[in-house]
């Protein structure tokens, strides 16, 4: 009986077009299956971590086909439906299989090929010229001989050297050493020690006699194990006795207790355990209101005819309980619920809200876990089983990586404040936008989608509008504080009159002062971090740029920096101006960093907090904040957008949006829909609970069209003159846009390339095509982008728009070879 030649069709980690198809050695025929990774060699050494995409008999016949190293799991860690997911997500979004496995992988589960370093075989030192080899090459094969498995980063490290890859590529063309790929498992599974009493102390005669003894000759030791008695018996054990180490370690000296592990007088063992770990839910299950319960009848009628549903409700009307319920149902029926949010922010407050209903059946998952927490998630919700636990995860909570875990059994998927445009990945591709992701997915998973938000996209509500998605509204807010006024405060006329108070109109700063006299909360909102957004000299007004980048610097005065939101650049504040000389420097501006400030001069009494990216860079910055400002320590938070997004504040009276005028006015064809729905949700973060709240909107522009609408409040005539505004211009929802930058470091090169892309493009499409210009800003990280803009309709072929943007790109690098620039795809951009 012959024996079958394998070929498997593999996704490798790296931006290229193609699958590499790879020959399986006849050993591991039964081991291949799709969903596995395999290791791979590409390039000329460089091993790589593969995921099996296909695998038939078929050989390449361009190539020939490399062997696979080995299989390296025993179970897929990819299910089918997930590379169908990937796919759609590659083809749709214009992006190559590698970059979606990027995206899509925690980097845990993505071993790293390390190039390491050892002498030669063949190479006798003995017997050659030493005045062959240079002082740094000597010292380099000294190093190779204490340490024969060396990485090219610890040899670097060993001689001081920032680069160590020139001395090594010598020594390589002398024939001295050789380089070879050393894999590591990048997870690292948690182990934590446990103790308990040895058998033969059980009894008490000979367990007494032992602590007499030891209390005369070990007395630390006596301690250990006393304080180990003592917790034994206020604490309900496991039936089998162990104790976490860790417990006992606090209470006495880990040495003691080291040698009572070594005297045989406690055994120990060590546990693989979860790192994600929650305490048990309490239960909870909440009543819902008569309009509550109308509208979650309305939804299950509506995913009879629709899978999509849109619902729209007021802020605070309790959309999440019904969320909850919904989800309720969905696991009640042996189904999974994946529940998106925008920010991560978010997941604090909820996770306390879900897991009091739901217990420890609910994961969190987004991109401040460490790799190996979220390699633990998924290999929980991929296997159905946890290490500490008997339940699995039914419901995850997370941003929109979250998409991409492992679901077996999918039945809902919420997407929660689905207007947000953190939904949208903007950089690195795949370009997805989580929305439109998870419609597919749950399309593929004959799942059913529920989009909630009191202000949805006008590509969301034209489609409920037309009955492709069923639409469902909650009117009427959950508590009955009345509706929440507003009041436009004129920034200009009180500057003009003097009777500002710092950067607060005097009818926010009543309104701060009495919520304050009278224990409420106050949330203040400004759309840019940092201390001042740029610093001017005021003789010849010159202005510090990144070097890097076409934007000014921005001050934060916590570092005392001037810094770059783009590439990170940063340097001291000068003391005097570059170009005149003079000392006379001013920070322009305000940010969040500035406002805080002053409200802390404004209000000393108040204790202020700020959110920002800033503030909540640590992985548990966002829950101790939200904590501190519901318990009532914190009387006023400042913060960007991360303040208006979804959270539940019973005790706000006031919010301030300090100026809205960089919303109103940012060049963008979709500005006046995001103002709007940024000042609704702001709007409804006061007055939630049993105080009336209050909106004050500080801006120079009181007669700008969104403000008038909002006072009107009647979104449905905003929404129909936005719809009308779009059609006449031919914006989505209308059409489809795609957005193409090509980034060069040459602006001469940059000019010529866009120019001749855009005319190849406007050959087949023609006045679909707007471009190429320089965006708002031309120069991020020492790259100029030059922009095409594609307005295509609905009817047009995706395949054929993917194939003709295919074509045009190659053929544009074909023609230009040396010449170093890139071509970004971003389909539905803004």
């Amino acid at each position: 009986m012959s024996v079958k030649t394998l070929f498997v069709d593999v996704i490798v980690p790296l931006s290229v077009p193609n699958k590499y198809t790879y020959r399986v050695p006849v050993p591991l025929n039964d081991e291949v299956q799709l969903g596995k990774r395999v290791l791979v060699q590409f390039g000329r050494t460089k091993i790589y971590t593969g995921i099996i995409y296909n695998i038939h008999e078929q050989a390449p016949t361009q190539y020939q086909a490399k062997y696979i190293e080995s299989v390296i799991d025993d179970f897929p860690v990819v299910n089918e439906q997930q590379l169908q997911f990937w796919d759609w997500i590659a083809n749709y979004y214009c992006a190559n299989p590698g970059d979606v496995m990027n995206a899509a992988l925690p980097a845990g589960l993505k071993l790293s090929s390390t190039s390491h370093v050892q002498i030669n075989p063949a190479f006798s030192f003995d017997e050659i010229d030493h005045d062959h080899f240079t002082d740094k090459e000597h010292q380099v094969i000294e190093i190779l001989h204490a340490n024969p498995n060396i990485s090219l980063e610890e040899l670097a490290e060993h001689l001081k050297i920032k680069s160590i890859h020139a001395l090594i590529n010598k020594l390589l063309k002398k024939n001295a050493v050789e380089i070879y790929e050393e894999v590591k498992d990048r997870y690292k599974p948690k182990i934590v020690p446990y103790i308990k009493l040895n058998a033969d102390y059980e009894d008490e005669t000979k367990l007494h006699e032992l602590i007499d003894k030891l209390e005369k000759k070990a007395f630390k030791q006596a301690e250990a194990l006393l304080c180990f008695l003592q917790f034994k018996l206020n604490k309900s054990l496991s039936e089998d006795g162990w104790i976490r180490k860790s417990e006992i370690s606090k209470r006495s000296e880990v040495a003691a207790i080291n040698a009572l592990v070594k005297k045989k007088v406690l055994d120990e063992q060590e546990v693989e355990i979860d790192r994600i770990l929650f305490g048990k839910g309490r239960n909870e299950n909440k009543q819902l209101s008569a309009s509550q319960q109308k509208a979650f009848d309305e939804i299950n009628s509506a995913f009879d005819q629709h899978k999509i549903t849109l619902l729209k409700g007021v802020t605070g009307s309790g959309k999440t309980e019904v969320y909850i319920k919904l989800i309720q149902q969905t696991i009640d029926n042996g189904k999974q619920a994946l529940y998106l949010v925008p920010e991560i922010a978010l997941t604090t407050q909820l996770i306390t809200r879900l897991r009091a209903v739901f217990g420890e059946v609910v994961g969190v998952y987004h991109s401040r876990f460490s790799e190996n927490e979220r390699v633990e998630i998924w290999n929980t919700i991929l296997t159905g089983q946890s290490k500490t636990s008997d339940s699995h995860y039914k419901i995850i909570l997370g941003a929109r990586s979250g998409l991409f875990l492992p679901f077996k059994n999918l039945g809902l998927i919420i997407i929660d404040e689905e207007h947000d445009f953190s939904f949208k990945q903007s950089s690195p591709a795949p370009r997805y936008h989580a929305r439109d992701s998870a419609i597919y997915l749950a399309a593929n998973s004959k799942a059913n989608v529920l989009l909630g938000t009191a202000t949805p996209t006008l590509e969301t509500y034209h489609n409920a509008k037309t009955s492709k998605y069923a639409l469902v509204e909650l009117k009427n807010v959950f508590t009955d504080t009345g509706k929440v006024p507003i009041e436009i405060c004129n920034i200009r006329e009180h500057e003009d009159r003097r009777s500002m108070k710092g950067i607060l109109t005097p009818m926010l700063f009543d309104a701060v002062t009495n919520a304050l006299k009278n224990k409420q909360q106050v949330i203040l909102f400004q759309n840019r971090r940092g201390f001042a957004p740029y610093t001017q000299c005021h003789v010849c007004a010159h202005v510090p740029y990144c070097q890097n980048c076409d934007v000014p610097l921005i001050y934060h005065k916590y570092q005392d920096k001037l810094l770059c939101h783009y590439c990170g650049y940063n340097t001291d504040v000068p003391k005097t101006c570059v170009a005149c000389g003079s000392n006379d420097l001013r920070f322009k501006g305000a940010g969040t960093e500035k406002i805080e400030e002053e409200i802390e001069l404004l209000f000393p009494e108040a204790k202020v907090a700020r959110m920002d990216l800033d503030t909540t860079r640590s992985k548990h910055s966002h829950k101790q904040m939200i904590d501190d400002f519901e318990s009532g320590q914190t009387n006023i938070l400042v913060g960007t957008q991360m303040v208006t997004k979804g959270l539940d504040f019973e005790n706000v009276s006031v919010v301030g949006v300090i100026n809205v005028d960089s919303v109103l006015n940012f060049p963008d064809f979709r500005s006046f829909e995001r103002a709007y729905q940024l000042l609704t949700q702001l709007k409804g973060r006061a007055g939630r609970k049993n105080h009336p709240g209050k909106l004050f909107i500080q801006t120079n522009q009181p007669q700008h069209p969104v403000l008038l609408k909002l006072l009107e409040e009647d979104q449905e005539q905003f929404y129909k003159d936005q719809l009308a505004e779009r059609e006449q211009f031919n914006y989505p929802p209308v059409c489809r846009l795609i957005e193409l930058n090509i980034l060069s470091k040459d602006t001469d090169e940059l000019t010529e390339l866009s120019n001749k892309l855009a005319a190849a493009l406007k050959q087949a499409l023609q006045n679909k095509i707007l471009g190429p210009e320089f965006p708002l800003i031309a120069k991020i990280r020492n790259m100029y982008t030059k922009r095409i803009l594609i307005k295509l309709d609905k009817q047009v072929s995706g395949k054929w728009i993917r194939e003709f943007l295919a074509y045009n790109i190659t053929q544009l690098h074909s023609e230009h070879q040396k010449w170093k620039f890139i071509v970004q795809i971003n389909v539905d951009p803004f």
